[in-house]
C-alpha cells in the first residue's frame, strides 16, 4: 500500500464549535508538531541493539515485567533494569520478534514498507490519558476537516487540519465487533520521510501502550491490537517463567 495523502483542510469551522473545541484545536495543532517530530525520528537507531534473549526485570509503576533484552531499544534500560518511566520496545511485524543478527537488515529499514513496530509502555496514571479511540470520539470528530474517505481494509480516513507545508494528517478508523479501532497517521510532504501511524490502547488497569507503524501496514489493523496485547502479556513474570 502506498502512503496516503489526503486533501488539505478547507479551513471552515464546524457549525457548533465552542471555545472548548477551539482550545482543543490549538492543542491538536501542538500535538501534530510534537507527533511529526517523533515520526521523523521513527527509525533512528539506539546506540546499540542486543541479540540477547535474556530477560531483564523492569518495573512500570506497580507492574513488574521481564523483558527480553533484544526487544529493548534503550541501552540504559537493558543494563540497569529496575524502575522506568517508559519502556521502549521494537519488534518486527508480524512475527513480533526482537533484534537478531539474522534480521538486522529489517531493523535498519527506514523506508515506507519497514516492518519495524515501535512500542512504548507506561504506567497508567491516576487520570488516564485518552487512547486514540477515545480521542477520535471526543476530539477528532469535531476537528475533522472533511468527510471521511475510503481507506484500506475497510477503514475510513478522517482528514485532520494541520500545516500543509509539513504534510497531511488523518485518522484511520473503523468500529467492528463492538471495538473501535483508531490510529492517527501522518504523510510527510518530504518524500525522504516515511509515512507512519500511531495507536494507543489501555491495558486495564495498570498499563498504557502506544505503538507506531508504517502506513503500509494499515491493511493488518484487525490483528495489531491482539498482537501487541499478547506481546505485553508475555512479558509478565508468570508468563515468562
Amino acid at each position: 500500500m502506498m502512503p496516503l495523502t489526503l486533501p488539505s483542510g478547507t479551513g471552515m469551522r464546524a457549525r457548533h464549535f465552542t471555545p472548548m473545541v477551539l482550545a482543543l484545536a490549538l492543542a491538536g495543532t501542538a500535538l501534530v508538531v510534537h507527533t511529526v517530530g517523533k515520526w521523523m525520528n521513527y527509525t533512528r537507531a539506539p546506540s546499540g541493539w542486543s541479540e540477547s534473549a535474556d530477560r531483564v526485570p523492569v518495573r512500570l509503576g506497580p507492574v513488574g515485567l521481564k523483558v527480553p533484552a533484544n526487544l529493548m531499544r534503550r541501552v540504559e534500560e537493558r543494563i540497569a533494569g529496575g524502575p522506568v518511566e517508559r519502556l521502549s520496545l521494537a519488534v518486527l511485524w508480524p512475527s513480533m520478534d526482537g533484534y537478531s543478527e539474522f534480521n538486522a537488515r529489517l531493523f535498519a529499514d527506514s523506508g515506507d514498507h519497514s516492518p519495524v513496530m515501535l512500542i512504548s509502555v507506561t504506567a497508567a496514571g491516576a487520570l488516564p490519558e485518552m487512547n486514540t479511540s477515545e480521542r477520535l470520539e471526543r476530539v477528532w470528530m469535531s476537528l475533522g476537516s472533511g468527510e471521511p474517505l475510503p481507506g484500506p481494509a475497510g477503514l475510513a480516513l478522517l482528514p485532520l487540519p494541520g500545516d500543509a507545508e509539513s504534510g497531511t494528517g488523518f485518522v484511520a478508523h473503523r468500529a467492528e465487533n463492538g471495538t473501535l479501532f483508531a490510529a492517527r497517521c501522518f504523510t510527510p510532504r518530504d518524500a525522504a520521510l516515511a509515512a507512519s501511524c500511531e495507536r494507543s490502547i489501555r491495558l486495564a488497569p495498570d498499563l498504557f501502550v502506544t505503538y507506531r507503524f508504517r502506513q503500509a501496514l494499515l491493511d493488518h489493523w484487525r490483528d495489531m491490537d491482539a498482537a501487541v496485547t499478547g506481546l505485553i502479556a508475555s512479558l509478565k513474570p508468570e508468563a515468562a517463567s
